[in-house]
């Protein structure tokens, strides 16, 4: 690894954020855990710490991002930075006055405690009680942890061909389908959740039997 791949996150957190103070507004929310701030002119990406939502094609995915967009949007934030990422983009705890928003999507259930990254034991407590409260992600069967999902998904790109670009409402459903690479186009770049009706992110079941 190069020293400046080393070096990246911290310079990164530096530079653009100098102190942990200032004010932030949100100008745009990514997905679960993850948004852009105006800095001074200047968009930035912010990567919730220590949690980890739904990938947007999950079940939950698009609620725990609309979550998000209720707490944050359009709002000042205050960001208490733990670093930067491999994407370069500033990691860090937000709050919203003195609601701490990476608390609250674990409280609701909407998002995993990463306790690989040494987490405050108060976050780890709410995952614990979302779970026993049957909130959010937690009242479903069988919840896949994000990290996973996201494996699962790579380990099946590499069986597939190449997954053409679509035109989104032009197909419905897995019996206009024509190929396991168009109804995986769909789920991923039109949201058609419909055809995946198990949530394991592979839709069509007959379509795409060889590659489960």
């Amino acid at each position: 690894m190069r020293l400046h791949e080393i070096m990246w996150p911290s310079l990164l957190a530096c530079v653009v954020f100098p102190t942990m103070s200032a004010a932030e507004t949100v100008v745009r929310v990514k997905d679960g855990d993850s948004l852009v701030v105006d800095s001074n002119g200047r968009e930035v990406e912010v990567r919730l710490a220590d949690i980890d939502t739904p990938e947007f094609n999950q079940p939950r995915g698009e609620e725990a991002r609309d979550a998000l967009k209720s707490l944050v949007d359009g709002k000042e934030v205050r960001l208490e930075l733990v670093g930067g990422d491999a994407y370069r983009r500033i990691v860090a705890h937000v709050f919203v006055g003195d609601l701490d928003v990476n608390a609250e999507l674990v409280r609701l259930g909407l998002a995993w405690v990463r306790r690989a990254y040494d987490p405050a034991p108060s976050l780890v407590a709410l995952e614990d009680g979302a779970r026993q409260a049957g909130r959010g992600l937690w009242a479903d069967e069988d919840p896949v942890p994000p990290w996973i999902w996201r494996k699962t998904e790579q380990s099946t790109d590499r069986q597939l061909g190449a997954i053409p670009e679509v035109e989104c409402g032009t197909k419905q459903s897995c019996a206009k389908m024509t190929s396991c690479e168009e109804a995986i186009a769909f789920l991923r770049q039109c949201k058609l959740t419909r055809i995946d009706g198990d949530g394991d992110g592979i839709p069509c079941e007959k379509l795409c039997r060889y590659y489960r």
